[in-house]
């Protein structure tokens, strides 16, 4: 069993929250963009530039004024990129020479829900310890303003041109002329970047939900979603169907029958394919105690291992790091590639690579994810008031203890909190559909009378 605690201010993926509310009010907002800017001074000195971004909520401007005021106040200059997806905004940060990224996005989220995701300067996600910093400095003393003037804030007019670049680059030899492609944007930061990119390397692109209005992002759209197009991308006649979710950091695709493929499967396949083709360092990839068994039966077939780790694309990328490792990911739709993508979640980006290996090997997508087999599993979201230890809750402890025992090894329990919501999430995996709605049923109801909001 998994029982994971969450952090005070930031959670798994920054800090996320009901947009107007604490930590993202406005006074909270400028005093912590005044933390953060006095940080990112200090490490990067005082001629350092910040560049922000969002993905298209209501709520973005009036959260990235108050940043801006903030950072300003320590004497850095700001950037404003607009509406842009979270890769796009990494990409640019780092080969723009800013010293620090931040997006302003709840990432999957409902619209009234905003957050932030901070990146360094080479791109990558800040580091536990600049989040810790960033904690400890909140409410304390008033911090020091080292200049009479402050930071001057500009427009970046060059959007994400960069990032364009460099799928460019990545994918010079692509070419999609005569595929014809669905996207479902989710009404989100890449409802025009994403396709725009697809039609610049020559396919033919159905869009779908790419108006946002700051109120429509994933409003039963986008990779929450993608049953609510899959028969559009069968009846389009369409080889690939991509659904992302707001921010465009991850996909969920549908084949050209209309089958949903989910995270596992194209890790499976990209695990696969890259092992056969001497391109997977380590013969390893690297997923979340979330993923499902039957991405480990499968790829330890191929003499492929599985390093697991701690949900969220932080603990996937550290771990790649860590162990050489070149391909990782999530269920959820986050698959990270490496020093090749600096390690960064791409929903366009996966959607590419995959239609590069159906390119090379003339296979269909359903042909290619046939190889992942899932275990049966189910996920269910209990509603909390607060977040206990898991352990220290009698109930749960016995539900779980019970549940484990009649699996006997054949399968497993995963309990969590989730890092931005007030949810515990109770997954189960077992050899039948009905073990698993069963023992889902017993550990709920045991959350439920220990925590239920």
């Amino acid at each position: 069993m998994t029982d994971t605690a969450t952090k005070k201010l930031f959670g798994t993926d920054g800090i996320r929250g009901l947009a107007n509310t604490p930590p993202l009010d406005p006074e909270t907002l400028v005093e912590l963009g005044a933390v953060i800017g006095s940080l990112v001074r200090e490490q990067s000195g005082d001629t350092a530039g910040v560049l922000l971004a969002h993905d298209g909520r209501l709520s973005a401007e009036m959260i990235r004024a108050a940043l801006t005021a903030g950072l300003l106040s320590q004497g850095l200059g700001t950037f404003d990129a607009g509406l842009c997806t979270t890769p796009a905004l990494a990409h640019e940060t780092r080969l723009g020479g800013f010293a620090a990224g931040i997006m302003i996005s709840a990432s999957h989220n409902p619209a009234g829900d905003n957050g932030i995701k901070l990146f360094g300067g080479d791109g990558a996600k800040i580091a536990d310890e600049f989040e810790a910093e960033v904690e400890a400095n909140m409410h304390a003393q008033p911090l020091e303003r080292p200049h009479r003037q402050p930071g001057r804030g500009r427009r970046l007019d060059l959007g994400a041109a960069r990032y364009r670049a460099f799928l460019t680059d990545a994918f010079e030899d692509l070419d999609l002329a005569g595929t014809r492609m669905f996207i479902d944007c989710a009404n989100g930061a890449g409802s025009q970047l994403a396709p725009d990119a697809l039609e610049s390397f020559g396919a033919e692109v159905v869009r779908c939900n790419n108006t946002p209005d700051g109120v429509n992002i994933n409003k039963g759209c986008g990779a929450l979603y993608p049953d609510q197009v899959a028969a559009r991308v069968a009846a389009e006649g369409c080889r690939l169907g991509l659904c992302l979710d707001g921010d465009g950091d991850r996909a969920i695709f549908i084949d050209e029958l209309g089958n949903v493929v989910h995270g596992d499967a194209v890790l499976t396949l990209l695990g696969l394919e890259w092992k056969r083709t001497g391109k997977l360092d380590g013969d390893a990839v690297a997923v979340t105690v979330m993923s499902n068994l039957g991405l480990k039966k499968r790829l330890a077939k191929d003499g492929v291992s599985v390093v697991e780790t701690p949900v969220g694309d932080r603990s996937v990328m550290a771990a790649m790091r860590e162990h050489g490792i070149c391909l990782g990911g999530e269920n959820s739709g986050h698959v990270l590639f490496g020093e090749e993508h600096h390690y960064a979640g791409d929903g366009l980006y996966t959607g590419l690579r995959l239609l590069g290996i159906m390119n090379d090997t003339g296979a269909t997508l359903s042909e290619l994810a046939a190889c992942f087999e899932p275990f049966p599993q189910l996920l269910v979201n209990v509603p909390v008031r607060n977040k206990p230890k898991l352990m220290s809750l009698p109930l749960v402890v016995q539900a779980v203890k019970e549940s484990e025992v009649e699996l006997a090894g054949d399968g497993r329990v995963v309990l969590r909190y989730s890092g931005t919501e007030n949810l515990c999430r109770v997954m189960v995996e077992a050899p039948t559909d009905d073990v698993v709605q069963r023992l889902v049923n017993r550990i709920v109801v045991a959350v439920k009378q220990s925590l239920g909001a």
